[in-house]
């Protein structure tokens, strides 16, 4: 974190707290936020009650790692969810996976916000309708992507953080057809199938009979664990948005070179430190027992979050279609976002 945040900077903007039973809420005022009005209208501020978990989650195949913290506990945990094992037998795949969310965190049945390192549907689908629909116009591209990426033009500045947050990448979100003809693959493993045919189950429509995805052409197969992940996240109460952990290591970096994944020693190495970092300013242990990628891109999204609430600010993007975006923001970068 910033110098001046170690010492006891005032937070950026005005901490919003939240009556005693609700969940969360976002500033729908602008002007009371204090957002800069040259930002997309989809733009609003994150505010939590100070009795709020927060835990962030690397969505995988075959796990959901986890990294929560818990009000007043001075403690980031790190956990994994197993996801084999899943079936489409009662009460479901989405109960079941509630369940083993609740069985390893329960604190996320109270006023809890979870970061979700995966997209909320696929990108051709309406998620504001109850029932998988077709989204409504040519869907080219997301809405959510377009918006962070001037957010990020807009907070980055000028010198080599703003250009790397200029560089930000994000590989596409897949089309529904894509993520049916991976489900009916005879090699989609069995808890993922049993998933997908629940969330999807009555609008395959031929889709599933195509040729189904091989190769590095399955790299985004995860997200179904991601898109069930939401809706179990639903059915406990606890409010799930999006997050990157790519774009929050980088937003948190402070000039630190982040190292690509493919150089896997150092860029966990230098992954670790950020996490650590950001830790000790908030007075947090257990960053040290972060040891795999998973758990350090589950811990950046808890932990930032935290620490923007306390000290900046989080951003959230909002598009009905889509869901939502939230980054969490440092001191400086809150301040080129709220005048």
């Amino acid at each position: 974190m910033e110098r001046e945040i170690s010492r006891g900077r005032r937070p950026v903007g005005r901490e919003h707290r939240l009556p005693r039973n609700p969940r969360l809420r976002e500033e729908s005022d602008r002007r009371a936020a204090g957002i800069s009005p040259d930002l997309p209208a989809a733009l609003r501020r994150l505010s939590v009650g100070r009795d709020t978990t927060i835990a962030g989650i690397d969505v995988g195949e075959d796990f959901l790692d986890l990294a929560i913290l818990v009000s007043g506990k001075s403690e980031l945990r790190l956990a994994r969810i197993a996801l084999r094992g899943i079936s489409g037998d009662t009460p479901g795949a989405v109960a079941q996976l509630a369940a083993r969310i609740i069985d390893i965190a329960p604190q996320l049945a109270g006023p809890a916000i979870a970061l979700v390192d995966s997209p909320r549907w696929p990108s051709d689908l309406d998620w504001s309708k109850p029932t998988p629909v077709a989204r409504a116009g040519n869907v080219r591209g997301r809405l959510l992507d377009a918006h962070l990426r001037a957010l990020m033009r807009h907070v980055g500045g000028n010198g080599p953080t703003g250009a790397a947050l200029r560089r930000l990448s994000m590989f596409p979100t897949p089309r529904f057809e894509y993520f049916a003809r991976c489900a009916a693959s005879p090699s989609c493993k069995p808890h993922l199938r049993a998933l997908a045919c629940e969330l999807f189950a009555d609008t395959f429509d031929g889709h599933d009979r195509r040729e189904a995805p091989r190769g590095g052409a399955i790299f985004t197969r995860f997200m179904l664990s991601g898109f069930a992940a939401y809706r179990a996240l639903e059915r406990i109460g606890a409010a799930a948005y999006e997050c990157y952990p790519d774009l929050q290591f980088r937003l948190w970096a402070h000039g630190t070179e982040l190292p690509p994944k493919g150089d896997h020693r150092n860029a966990l190495t230098v992954r670790t430190r950020i996490n650590a970092r950001i830790a000790r300013n908030l007075g947090l242990r257990g960053a040290a027992r972060i040891a795999t990628m998973d758990q350090a891109d589950a811990a950046i999204l808890a932990l930032s979050t935290a620490a923007a609430l306390r000290f900046g600010m989080v951003a959230v993007i909002e598009e009905p279609a889509e869901g939502n975006f939230a980054v969490a923001l440092g001191a400086s970068h809150a301040r080129r976002l709220v005048p």
